[in-house]
């Protein structure tokens, strides 16, 4: 499973993107009018680990489980 982080280009927001199998993760997205690039991807072995990356985001502000095509 892998998790994509996008940091966003005009301002200080951030977001985790929803799982996916493989690494096709877009390198841009637009959420709600913003626009971000692909900063990392996270590999989440388990379901504990992928849960472990979510909480902690959700712990400091940042959206999780975010759609992207």
């Amino acid at each position: 499973m892998y998790i994509g982080h996008y940091k966003s280009v005009n301002a200080s927001k951030e977001f985790y993107s929803c799982v996916r199998d493989q690494l096709d993760f877009p390198t841009q997205a637009v959420l709600d009018g913003e626009r971000y690039l692909l900063l990392a991807t996270h590999f989440a072995a388990t379901k504990s680990q992928k849960d472990n990356i979510n909480s902690r985001a959700s712990q400091l502000g940042i959206k999780t489980d975010v759609k992207v095509d």
